[in-house]
């Protein structure tokens, strides 16, 4: 959507994951090019607000402290205090009634979203949600125009600053362009578990980082404990979320379950191998110029399974050969 006015403020309500605001970055870029003069700004929760930082398309990034809008008041307060940015379009990419109760309550001439949980009341220009299954990305892209096919790919910049400390803080930990591990999900049905890890890692001269947050450091110790290696270590909970990105971009390749992380590595051009298993590759695979997808069965049927065949692929089958070879294949594109 254009405004008459080039010179518009526009603001862009983030999803609340870091894979759904990774996703929205295609949405971001395409909204910058139809609007140039524009001035683009960011609101999201602040554990996302990383993914946008140094984004040439953006202005400004407000970020929102999870504590301040868990209830009724807070969903208030935050959409008041918007008022005074003034903002003459303002979009929602997630489908929730508190974020478009926040677009009207900061005053935004134009409010766009989806009309999900009755949000219509609260948006000048409301669209019908899709009702096929398209891919993330497209759905918030057909909030600017539907229908719409873009070449544009999430990208994250990193300064040069970032780049540097990333380096330095590589060799501290005595890592040379290590293999990244996100191994681990918040649902225990999407994470990869030890002893598949364990094969792929055994008898390699390959050195692994696990990447993960401080809910994840038991399960990382768990990891390393299981694969009695010393060419594994763990970084989960030590860095900010930002630090852990920078660190990313400077590991060989990624392997990744359906997370916020394999998103984030993807988008970096860092080769990515990311393991779908309940998840929909249609709706939220990762996107980019480096980036594999591998399906397999979950949960484990064992013996008993079935879905041979049907596009799965059976996880403890998956060597490390395989995974090798679709990181050759990827980096050949």
């Amino acid at each position: 959507m254009q405004l008459r006015n080039l010179n518009i403020k526009i603001a862009i309500y983030s999803p609340n994951w870091i894979g759904d605001a990774v996703m929205a970055l295609p949405f971001i870029q395409l909204l910058k090019e139809k609007n140039p003069q524009a001035e683009l700004n960011i609101v999201c929760k602040d554990w996302v607000s990383a993914v946008f930082k140094n984004n040439r398309s953006v202005n400004q990034i407000i970020p929102i402290p999870q504590d301040s809008i868990n209830s009724f008041s807070g969903t208030i307060r935050i959409g008041l205090k918007l008022r005074s940015e003034k903002f003459d379009l303002f979009y929602t990419l997630t489908d929730s009634i508190r974020s478009a109760i926040i677009l009207w309550l900061s005053g935004a001439r134009v409010r766009v979203g989806y009309d999900t949980q009755m949000r219509s009341l609260f948006l000048t220009d409301y669209k019908i949600s899709p009702l096929q299954s398209i891919h993330r990305s497209y759905k918030y892209l057909s909030l600017i125009e539907p229908g719409v096919l873009t070449q544009n790919i999430p990208e994250i910049s990193l300064s040069t600053f970032e780049k540097d400390w990333a380096k330095k803080e590589m060799r501290k930990l005595g890592l040379n362009s290590p293999i990244a591990l996100a191994p681990f999900s918040v649902a225990n049905n999407r994470t990869l578990q030890n002893n598949i890890l364990d094969k792929w890692i055994k008898n390699t001269k390959n050195s692994y980082l696990i990447f993960g947050s401080y809910n994840d450091i038991e399960k990382s110790n768990n990891l390393i404990k299981f694969c009695k290696s010393d060419n594994i270590k763990s970084i989960c909970g030590k860095y900010s979320l930002r630090q852990s990105i920078a660190l990313i971009y400077f590991c060989k390749y990624t392997l990744a379950t359906d997370s916020g992380l394999g998103h984030l590595s993807a988008a970096l051009g860092t080769p990515t191998i990311s393991f779908f298993g309940v998840g929909n590759i249609a709706v939220t695979a990762p996107i980019g110029k480096k980036n594999s997808i591998i399906k397999h069965c979950t949960t484990c049927l064992g013996d008993f399974c079935e879905k041979n065949g049907q596009g799965t692929s059976c996880i403890k089958k998956i060597s490390k050969e395989d995974i090798e070879n679709a990181v050759i294949k990827i980096i050949d594109q």
